[in-house]
C-alpha cells in the first residue's frame, strides 16, 4: 500500500492559519498578553505553559475527530463530546462567544487607528469590518488562503518588535519584574492572582475559537498535515508569548496604562516601526476576525447560501456599530475571562470522551484474535 507523502507547503499554510486565527487584537496589540500573562510578574511561564498544553491537546482533539467522524459542519463536534443537549448548547454558545469576539477585534482596530494614527472613532472598526464581511463570505476555502499567508508576516513582525525591545530594555527588566511583583501598577489581570487558572482560562477561551475550525479542517484535509502544522505553530505562538512578556515588563512604566502596549513598544524602536506595526496589528486583528465572524454566522446559516451572505453582511455592520461604543480593554477583559472558564469545562468532556474511545479502540484491538478464532 502506497503511503502518501506529507506536503511541507500545506504543513507551513496550516501553520499560518493557526498563527493568523489565535492572534487577533488581543495578542497583536499585547493587551491580552498583558492581562493573561505579564501582569503576573516572575510567574507568567506558568500561564504560557498551561494554556500551551491545553491549546496542543484540544487543537489534536479537535481536528483528529473532525476527520474521524467526517464532520461536513464543525460545529457538531460538540455534540460528540458532550452528547446531544449540552453538545447543542456549546455549539449555540461558541457561536455567540466567537461572535462577541468578533466586535472585540473591532474594538481593536479602532483603538488601534484612533491610537496610533488619530483618526475619529469608528474609522477602525469600519474598515476593518468591509474587509471582514468581503473574505468570510467566500466561506472557508477563502479564509484559508487568506489566513495562512498573512499568519508568518505578522508572527515575524511581533517577535521582530519584542526581540529588539526585550534586548534594549533588558537591564530594565528585573527592576520592572519586582515592580509587577510588589503590586506598583494596577494591571488588569484574570485568574484572581492565581497563575493557574489564567492559564486556564486563556487555553479556554482559544478552545471554543478552534472547535469548529479546527475540526472542519481536519475533516476536509490531511490530517497529518493539519496536526503538523498546529504543533509547529505553537511553538511560534507561546514562544512569541514569552519574549512579548520580557518586553512588556521591561518597560512596565510606559505599558501598564496603554491600550495598545505594542505600539508602546513599535514607537520606542523607531516611528516609522510603529506606524508599520500599526498595519500588522491591523492585519493580525483582521485574520482572527474573519473565523470568528464565520463562526458565528455559519451557526444560523448554511455556508455560500445568500442567507449566509446577507446575515454576514449584517453581522460585521452590527458588530461595528457596538464596537465603537464599548470601551476595548474592559471587552478584553470580561469577556475573555468568563467564557475561558466555560471553555475549560469543555476540557472535561473532551478528556472523557478521548479516554473512552482510546480505551474502545484498545479492547477492539485486544478481542479481534478471539473473535478470528
Amino acid at each position: 500500500m502506497k503511503q502518501s507523502t506529507l506536503s511541507i507547503g500545506k504543513i507551513i499554510g496550516f501553520c499560518g492559519a493557526c498563527i493568523a486565527f489565535y492572534i487577533g487584537a488581543g495578542f497583536a496589540t499585547m493587551q491580552e498578553v498583558m492581562q493573561y500573562e505579564a501582569s503576573y510578574g516572575s510567574r507568567f511561564m506558568v500561564v504560557i505553559l498551561v494554556a500551551a498544553a491545553i491549546y496542543v491537546y484540544t487543537n489534536l482533539s479537535f481536528a483528529t475527530n473532525g476527520s474521524r467522524f467526517g464532520l461536513s459542519r464543525g460545529g457538531d463536534i460538540y455534540q460528540r463530546y458532550c452528547g446531544k443537549y449540552i453538545g447543542l448548547f456549546y455549539d449555540y454558545f461558541s457561536a455567540f462567544f466567537c461572535y462577541m469576539c468578533f466586535i472585540v477585534m473591532c474594538g481593536g482596530a479602532n483603538s488601534t487607528a484612533t491610537q496610533q494614527w488619530g483618526l475619529p472613532n469608528g474609522v477602525g472598526a469600519v474598515v476593518l469590518t468591509i474587509a471582514v464581511a468581503a473574505t468570510a463570505v467566500f466561506g472557508l476555502k477563502g479564509i484559508l488562503n487568506a489566513l495562512s499567508k498573512l499568519g508568518p508576516i505578522i508572527i515575524a513582525l511581533i517577535l521582530l518588535v519584542s526581540i529588539i525591545s526585550s534586548v534594549k530594555g533588558f537591564g530594565q527588566f528585573q527592576e520592572g519584574l519586582a515592580a509587577v511583583d510588589g503590586g506598583a501598577y494596577e494591571l488588569a489581570q484574570v485568574g484572581g492572582g492565581s497563575p493557574w487558572l489564567s492559564g486556564a482560562s486563556y487555553g479556554g477561551f482559544v478552545i471554543l475559537w478552534f472547535a469548529s475550525f479546527l475540526a472542519e479542517i481536519g475533516a476536509k484535509n490531511d490530517l497529518k498535515e493539519v496536526n503538523s502544522g498546529m504543533l509547529l505553530s505553537t511553538l511560534f505562538i507561546f514562544g512569541a508569548a514569552a519574549i512579548c512578556c520580557i518586553a512588556l515588563i521591561s518597560y512596565i512604566d510606559v505599558t501598564a496604562g496603554a491600550d495598545i502596549p505594542a505600539l508602546v513598544l513599535a514607537n520606542g524602536i523607531h516611528p516609522l516601526l510603529g506606524q508599520a506595526f500599526a498595519i500588522i496589528v491591523f492585519c493580525g486583528i483582521y485574520t482572527t476576525a474573519v473565523p470568528l465572524l464565520w463562526t458565528g454566522v455559519g451557526r444560523i446559516a448554511r455556508e455560500g447560501t445568500a442567507r449566509y451572505k446577507l446575515l454576514t453582511l449584517i453581522g460585521g455592520a452590527v458588530g461595528c456599530v457596538v464596537a465603537c461604543f464599548l470601551p476595548y480593554k474592559g471587552l478584553v477583559n470580561m469577556l475573555y475571562g468568563l467564557n475561558g472558564y466555560l471553555g475549560f469545562i469543555l476540557v472535561a468532556f473532551m478528556l472523557v470522551h478521548d479516554i473512552r474511545t482510546r480505551m474502545g479502540a484498545t479492547a477492539i484491538q485486544v478481542a479481534a484474535p478471539e473473535g478470528e478464532a
